[in-house]
């Protein structure tokens, strides 16, 4: 079975960095303050324009992309899918790593190669990695995902309509709910929900 596997809010708790450096961020530079921490995008939490988030990614990205540890669990869980013969692809919308980014392409191959190193770094096995624009519909299609497992509310909802979700709970997509979602709260309940998917459709 081939399952796909973001990586920000999936493999990292994206939402933590997001409420510790914006709020940090904001003292530091007088910018606004945590409005909606129920938010997916940090413009949205903290009422930034477009130029304040641009500005805070580049003065944060890095760091967050080499130092934030992996979600408890995923290794070893995306270790295990693999001994079960399944192929796992990366498929990240990475700030600065996507094809509709509009930082220069030396930054954008930076961040590729920063997140390959973070992935062994955290022991992170996968067959492929696939840099994509938000939408992710075109690799579902392209590389046959069966399974996707995906935090982004947006990206959640509309690839339902193409294959089976996996949707990692957080407060930003608790709402998003239909028959091919199935909601999942650690990395140990995201590999059973796959076994049971699996042994259900003889994949």
């Amino acid at each position: 079975m081939n399952i796909g596997i973001d990586l920000d809010g999936v493999l990292t708790n994206y939402r933590e960095f997001a409420i510790e450096q914006g709020q940090k961020y904001c003292k530091e530079n007088n910018k606004g303050k945590l409005e909606n921490p129920e938010a997916y995008y940090m413009k949205d939490m903290y009422n930034w324009d477009e130029e304040t988030d641009y500005d805070f990614w580049m003065k944060n990205i890095f760091s967050y992309a080499k130092e934030k540890k992996a979600i408890h669990g995923a290794a070893e869980n995306i270790k295990k899918l693999k001994a079960d013969g399944h192929t796992i692809f990366i498929i990240t919308a990475r700030k600065f790593a996507t094809p509709d980014d509009i930082c220069k392409q030396e930054i954008k191959e930076k961040m590729k190669e920063t997140v390959k190193e973070w992935l062994a770094k955290n022991d992170i096995g996968y067959d492929y990695i696939i840099f994509s624009s938000e939408d992710k519909s075109k690799h579902i299609i392209e590389n046959n995902i069966d399974i996707m497992v995906e935090d982004s509310p947006n990206n959640v909802k509309n690839l339902s309509k193409l294959t089976k979700i996996i949707c990692v709970d957080w407060p930003y997509n608790k709402d998003v709910e239909n028959d091919n979602i199935y909601r999942c709260y650690n990395w140990n309940e995201i590999y059973d929900t796959i076994y049971n998917l699996t042994a259900e459709n003889s994949w």
